[in-house]
């Protein structure tokens, strides 16, 4: 009889995928579901409607508890019909006249829309016909001394019109 004089243990074989396969995979993942939510987004608000034009007049300066007028002008200059469903006053990754100030009403009367947070929709809804001019006015009153400035989204349909920038100076 031999005597065996080398031990043995018993060994677990794991089975199973890695540890660092999920983490690539997760990372993989990430980057697929980053650039998907990028395209999407570039598609919804990269195009502008060719058949709009937008101008806009606000006094860049006024006193602090001061009434004021923003006023947006919005011309179809296409051969169709378009309707704006609504007007965005605060840009959910800028900042905002709306930091400075409040609307106190709107011509003609928007339902206000808070549905997602940072952003500031009125909604309007009204269609525009083909070369008429529809006249948007937001009566605001300043309520915070600073500087203030963003941008103004007017949706038709899956595109955006912007103002890309406002710029309000509310003095002591």
């Amino acid at each position: 009889m031999e005597i065996n004089t080398v031990d043995h243990f018993p060994t677990e074989k794991k089975s199973g995928t890695p540890w660092w396969v999920w983490v690539l995979v997760g990372i993989l993942a990430c980057c697929c579901l980053g650039t998907v939510a990028t395209v999407a987004a570039l598609s919804y608000l990269g195009g502008e409607p060719e058949n709009v034009s937008v101008d806009y007049s606000m006094p860049p300066v006024v006193q602090n508890g001061e009434a004021f007028d923003l006023v947006i002008r919005v011309t179809n200059i296409g051969g169709e019909p378009v309707t704006i469903s609504d007007i965005d006053l605060d840009e959910a990754l800028g900042g905002s006249i709306l930091d400075g100030s409040v609307v106190l009403e709107t011509e003609p009367f928007m339902e206000r829309d808070y549905s997602v947070s940072g952003i500031k929709s009125f909604a309007y809804n009204r269609s525009i016909q083909p070369g008429e001019t529809a006249t948007i006015t937001f009566h605001l009153q300043a309520t915070q001394p600073g500087e203030f400035g963003g941008s103004v989204g007017l949706y038709i349909g899956n595109l955006a019109k912007r103002i890309e920038y406002l710029g309000l100076i509310v003095q002591e």
